[in-house]
């Protein structure tokens, strides 16, 4: 799935210590990673902010002369208060900083041409999601243009944008940063419609200094973790693989695999989340995971006499950013029928909502107003408030709530 005209994509991968942003527009190839230095190989972004001593213009820079607040992720998540000659609340830095590296990748047009800016994060939290999203709100994003995200979920919207003979199977990701390395592997099951995968995380260990050491231990956990299984592709990022020393651990890594080495392919794969989530009606995969819905929820409705199913929530969106409202007319009965199914499956789960002290009017009829939000950490709620039918007619405002699993 690649852009359509005029559309333009954002993809940031957001650290601690450094930060990426690349975009994707037509005629792309793949997204473009942007550096600090035009043409520069070099795409890593401090994420920080500098200044020379007497003067108030903040750049983004890899050098620390002057004036340098690093780690500002961590200080804005913390609330600090940073002195830099005069005392600023990190979160005004922190603003200062995403303007600086969203500007880099924007088009002519600015944010309003920008169909989805991506954040992809190491580890997603409540409170960092509401944080970026805070955030996003202040730069001037609408909230349909915004996306927050694991790598992990970066990683697999990287491999299904792939050719499909590089993800046929399970695709492995190794990462290594200060020796440490760690094992990705994304599975999907073929059986369903649209295919739903899943990425699994496994700790390796510490690799030794020594590099004759190094590639010998790596040759070892790469055929403990692929040796046995089908692996379509293998992909090795972060700055413990480079200087040349896989010699023994690339014969493995390629054997019977393809292979591809870099930094950026979160930045990337951020990027193609935001194809995937604009055309999610076309897509052939969904991804799974501990902040996903896993389950499609509708309300049975008519309309001129015909039945249909009205969709409040589709599987595999983020929970921490689900707010849709909606009218409806109830007739009858004073209660709601929620319909879960998973996907790939023709059987729903009806679930009834008793809306208890419901005043009914014109042979049982009520306008309610239906207000559905996720969290992170758990289900959909789901709340229901009687609106009535205008200004002869006023509703109650009685509001009932309910728990969607």
């Amino acid at each position: 799935m690649r852009p359509k005209e005029t559309e333009w994509y954002i993809g940031i991968e957001l650290g601690n210590k450094w930060t990426m942003v690349s975009s994707y527009t037509v005629g792309m190839k793949e997204p473009e990673t942007k550096g600090l230095v035009a043409g520069s190989q070099s795409y890593r972004i401090p994420t920080a902010l500098c200044k020379k001593r007497g003067i108030s213009q903040w750049y983004l820079s890899e050098q620390t002369e002057g004036i340098y607040i690093e780690h500002l992720l961590e200080k804005v998540v913390k609330g600090e208060i940073v002195e830099a000659e005069e005392s600023y609340e990190a979160k005004e830095l922190f603003l200062v900083f995403l303007r600086k590296v969203i500007r880099m990748a924007l088009p002519g047009k600015g944010i309003v041409a920008v169909t989805r800016c991506v954040f992809s994060v190491e580890q997603l939290t409540t409170e960092l999601a509401e944080l970026l999203l805070g955030c996003a709100r202040e730069l001037g994003w609408k909230p349909e243009q915004i996306l927050i995200q694991d790598n992990k979920e970066s990683f697999y919207a990287y491999a299904v944008s792939q050719k499909q003979e590089l993800w046929m199977y399970d695709v492995a990701l190794f990462s290594s940063e200060d020796g440490a390395v760690t094992y990705w592997n994304m599975s999907h099951d073929k059986k369903t419609i649209p295919q739903i995968c899943k990425v699994t995380e496994q700790y390796l260990g510490e690799l030794p200094k020594d590099s004759d050491e190094r590639d010998l231990e790596f040759a070892k956990m790469l055929e403990k973790t692929l040796n046995g299984r089908i692996v379509s592709a293998v992909y090795l990022i972060g700055e413990g693989f480079e200087g040349g020393w896989m010699r023994t651990s690339l014969q493995v890594v390629c054997r019977g695999h393809r292979a591809f080495q870099g930094k950026n392919l979160y930045t990337k794969g951020a990027c193609y989340a935001g194809v995937l989530d604009a055309h999610a009606e076309k897509r052939e995969t969904i991804y799974f995971c501990e902040y996903k819905t896993e389950k499609n929820v509708f309300l049975k409705a008519s309309y001129q006499e015909r039945e249909y199913m009205y969709p409040l929530v589709e599987a595999g969106r983020n929970r921490h950013q689900i707010q849709k409202k909606c009218s409806v007319l109830l007739e009858g009965e004073p209660s709601l029928d929620v319909w879960v199914q998973s996907p790939g499956k023709k059987e729903a789960v009806i679930e009834s909502m008793e809306l208890q002290g419901l005043n009914s009017v014109e042979g049982r009829r009520c306008r309610l107003e239906l207000q559905i939000e996720g969290k992170l950490e758990n289900g959909l709620q789901l709340k229901v408030r009687d609106i009535g039918l205008g200004e002869l007619l006023p509703g109650s405002n009685q509001e009932w709530e309910y728990e969607i699993g």
